[in-house]
């Protein structure tokens, strides 16, 4: 799904709107009604004529998850804070060239890593160090799916 489209999508879904609601919503409302429920700054109507247009493609993605055709650094940025409430310096820090220090679940992880075109590589913590912040944060008996986990993300060259 090009990256517009998806994030605009991703603006609704975070309100916690349903998928049936959020269908809805692209089908019968409007690029004012969308401004006033769900965020003011963005241009709705291109959202609208994408969904008016590619409809099976839209359906698809509100119901069962979707992959970014393209993402950009800014565009995984709003993904992160969007979909995830990760917000750089507070969560993350950006270098110039990769996000670095994140911490996500390990369900978060699998879930982006599932949305990311392959160019994004994602970087473990030191193993070592992964460990012993996990035991650190008494996170022993949090399962592998709710465990914490550190990674960096680069695109790959």
């Amino acid at each position: 799904m090009p990256q517009l489209y998806a994030l605009q999508l991703e603006r609704i879904l975070s309100r916690g709107y349903s998928a049936d609601e959020t269908l809805a919503l692209l089908w019968h409302g409007s690029k004012d009604e969308l401004a006033a429920r769900i965020d003011p700054e963005p241009t709705w109507e291109r959202l609208l004529t994408y969904a008016a247009e590619h409809w099976a493609n839209v359906e698809a993605a509100v119901r069962g998850g979707y992959r970014f055709s393209f993402l950009t650094v800014g565009g995984l940025m709003s993904l992160l804070a969007i979909k995830f409430r990760k917000r750089e310096e507070t969560d993350y820090r950006f270098t110039g060239e990769r996000i670095e220090g994140l911490r996500l679940t390990g369900s978060e992880l699998a879930l982006l890593r599932s949305m990311v075109p392959a160019y994004w590589a994602f970087i473990p913590a030191e193993a070592a160090d992964a460990e012993a912040l996990a035991v650190e944060a008494g996170e022993d008996a949090v399962p592998d799916a709710e465990r914490m986990v550190e990674i960096a993300i680069a695109m790959m060259p």
